[in-house]
């Protein structure tokens, strides 16, 4: 399938546009004024040039689904690509380094399934890799035209752990798990490394959200000499937030869990700062302030690192958590 038809048919979700170079395609998930912000820093450019929680929906007869690409710069070392069937995982394809990556993922159906079935189809690209789309082919003959989009819409701020890290499967981060149990669609703006700043706030975004998660927290811990700092900033970002999503459910979380958290830096303990950003957020009607430490349980196995990033099985814990969360307030 040529790029043109591609696009025109509205085939990639959880994406604000798409990007074409000759025949390649490059799925965006920012504004041009938050890519140039992020272009800064190239630790921040690689990750927001990532695709995390952007996804090929669409229903088709086909018997089989061939992605061809190219993948660029990768923040961890491995890359996958999530299948979903019906709403029913059926396959992580991917490479664990990029010398072992293939360019291209092929998935057939069992033989045993009934031909010419239309079936939703659902995958989920890297979420800590940049990626250069080339084609999408189906099996001989096969319609195609994109899913019906979900009713409302989630918008997922934060840091690296809202990017997706370290798990391995994409539709295992916490963001996806999340859209995908509220049945919302997703704009996930997690940027590894990233920290409270106002400036990240595009008023022009076209994307509506009905639902926002803010998760920053952990890498402003120890960015400042002292907590008042960290405070002005982290009370500028909310006053934005909620003067441009007035009357919108935000769902703020403090810094989970972390193997060092017990240690105490020149601006403080991580528990003053989560007591700062709580006292700020509770100050807002719209803003629910949520304990980060209660949504993953303090287990080192339940993170890829061992020390902060979780893994496929702790982003499970802090979507359930959350979810019930959410749900209890009214607005799942």
């Amino acid at each position: 399938m040529k790029m043109e038809a591609i696009i025109a048919r509205g085939l990639f979700a959880n994406t604000l546009r798409i990007e074409q170079t000759g025949e390649e395609l490059v799925p965006v998930r920012f504004t041009e004024s938050q890519m140039k912000l992020y272009s800064k820093e190239e630790r921040f450019h690689v990750r927001s040039h990532c695709p995390a929680g952007i996804c090929l929906d669409f229903v088709s007869d086909t018997t089989s689904v061939e992605l061809n690409y190219t993948l660029g710069s990768m923040v961890r070392k491995w890359a996958y690509f999530d299948i979903w069937l019906n709403d029913e995982m059926v396959a992580s394809l991917g490479s664990d380094t990029l010398e072992e990556d293939q360019g291209k993922v092929f998935y057939e159906l069992d033989t045993a399934l009934p031909v010419g079935e239309q079936r939703r189809w659902t995958i989920y690209l890297p979420q800590n890799a940049t990626l250069t789309f080339h084609s999408l082919k189906l099996s001989e003959g096969a319609t195609i035209e994109a899913a019906k989009p979900h009713r409302r819409n989630l918008l997922c701020l934060g840091d690296s752990i809202t990017q997706g890290m370290d798990a391995k499967k994409p539709s295992s981060t916490y963001a996806v798990l999340l859209s995908r149990a509220l049945e919302m669609n997703l704009l996930n703006h997690g940027v590894g490394g990233y920290v409270f700043d106002a400036n990240s706030l595009d008023e022009s975004l076209p994307y509506k959200p009905d639902l926002i998660t803010i998760a920053y927290g952990t890498n402003d811990w120890g960015r400042f000499e002292t907590l008042d700092l960290f405070r002005y900033h982290c009370a500028e970002f909310m006053s934005k937030a909620a003067k441009l999503y007035a009357g919108i459910p935000m769902y703020v979380l403090t810094p989970y869990w972390r193997a060092d958290q017990n240690k105490e830096v020149p601006m403080g303990t991580l528990q003053q700062l989560s007591d700062i950003l709580r006292e700020i957020g509770e100050a807002y009607p719209n803003i629910t302030v949520v304990d980060g430490q209660k949504l993953i349980p303090h287990l080192p196995a339940l993170f890829g690192d061992a020390y902060l990033h979780p893994n496929d099985e702790g982003f499970l814990h802090i979507a359930m958590n959350l979810f019930k969360q959410i749900v209890a307030n009214g607005h799942g």
